[in-house]
């Protein structure tokens, strides 16, 4: 085997552990509030729901095979999951392997970003309305 061939062996192996510790411990060890679970500043400040609250309860109940379940605590979870594990990819292909095509693959438009922002403060808005059907967007108590 060559030099390359064992050092991308080395650098997936190494990054599979993070992701597969995250799991197992949201999958075994992880309940609702306890000492472990982050818990989040701007709700605990404002009173108000940001675009996170509710992903941690929405990733366990993911992992549980609870797919409708896991929608109720954060609808958009699984496209942050996807977004996530494109970014970490790109990040290990990219800049820890070197590889160049895996960094020109990261370039986004900036519309993209602004899109987003916006996507997520009107999310943020819309679940935080007290009244049907916004209720069903925050997660719940």
């Amino acid at each position: 085997m060559t030099k390359m061939l064992l050092k991308r062996i080395l650098v997936y192996g190494i990054a599979l552990i993070i992701p597969i510790v995250v799991i197992v411990y949201f999958y075994s060890f992880y309940q609702n509030q306890n000492s472990f679970s982050i818990k989040c500043f701007f709700h605990t400040t404002t009173g108000l729901w940001c675009p996170g609250c509710g992903g941690q309860r929405a990733f366990n109940f993911l992992l549980h095979g609870h797919f409708l379940k896991s929608l109720r605590y954060n609808i958009i979870l699984p496209f942050a999951l996807f977004i996530v594990g494109y970014l970490y990819y790109i990040v290990i292909e990219g800049w820890i392997l070197g590889n160049k095509t895996a960094n020109s693959k990261l370039h986004l438009p900036a519309s993209f970003a602004i899109n987003v922002l916006i996507f997520l403060v009107v999310y943020t808005v819309i679940r935080n309305i007290p009244s049907s059907p916004f209720i069903y967007l925050a997660p719940i108590n």
